[in-house]
């Protein structure tokens, strides 16, 4: 019997922990935090909603751990300030931002270089959402040709057609929800084609399998067979 995994939240203190409950065929909980942030509770068919939710808020504090701890590893890109000079990425590309003032808000890229027009007592915020909306937008300009590409290869697996939602998100590069949607963070467009095509296949697969099992890691290899060297260089590139 298969059931589509359901998206829940627990507290820890101050921390939200988002997790995907996943019932199997088991008589215990297991719980499992990626090194991406992602986290998994696999739970037996018959256990209570409310009580999976209790048990994730038990183990709180070596979830939080295993975050954190993976944040340590991951290499750091300093944090971004919005002011010219900087660099920043649009498919694997490097542009050198130009901030400067004007009447209307804008964003427009010329060479290697992302101007972004604002009122010269914009603050960071400002700066920044101005900047983000720009990348919201490019990645409604690509994606949907990326997924069109790439969808064909998982119908002949029996995949609907999923709703393609774009949206900012904190710790994970795409989703496939338990309605049939792929969720994909607004700022992997930032990322070199290949790898964005990586993140589309990976969340696509897991509408075939829910977990990072022997089964979904062959279909991954069947489908894209340096899907692990692609992972690891969008770690490199991004984070």
């Amino acid at each position: 019997m298969m059931v589509e995994p359901v998206e829940l939240q627990a507290s820890w203190g101050e921390r939200t922990i988002s997790f995907r409950m996943i019932r199997e065929d088991r008589k215990t909980l297991r719980i499992e935090v990626e090194p991406d942030g992602c986290i998994s509770a696999y739970v037996p068919y018959a256990a209570a909603t409310t009580e999976v939710v209790t048990r994730v808020a038990r183990r709180g504090g070596w979830i939080v751990r295993q975050l954190d701890r993976f944040d340590l590893w991951r290499p750091r890109t300093p944090e971004r300030q919005y002011v010219s000079g900087e660099t920043h990425l649009l498919l694997g590309k490097q542009y050198r931002l130009i901030v400067r003032s004007a009447d209307r808000t804008a964003v427009k890229l010329d060479g290697d270089r992302i101007f972004v027009e604002v009122r010269s007592d914009a603050t960071f915020f400002q700066r920044r959402s101005t900047l983000q909306r720009w990348y919201k937008l490019q990645a409604h300009r690509v994606f949907p040709g990326k997924l069109e590409r790439i969808l064909p290869r998982f119908m002949g697996l029996g995949v609907r057609r999923p709703r393609l939602i774009i949206r900012q998100m904190t710790r994970r590069w795409g989703s496939f929800t338990t309605a049939g949607n792929l969720v994909l963070n607004a700022e992997l467009v930032q990322a070199s084609p290949q790898l964005i095509d990586y993140v589309i296949v990976h969340e696509l697969a897991h509408a075939v399998h829910h977990n990072h099992g022997p089964g979904w890691q062959e279909l991954m290899t069947d489908v894209m067979s340096d899907w692990r060297d692609r992972k690891a260089e969008l770690e490199r590139q991004l984070l």
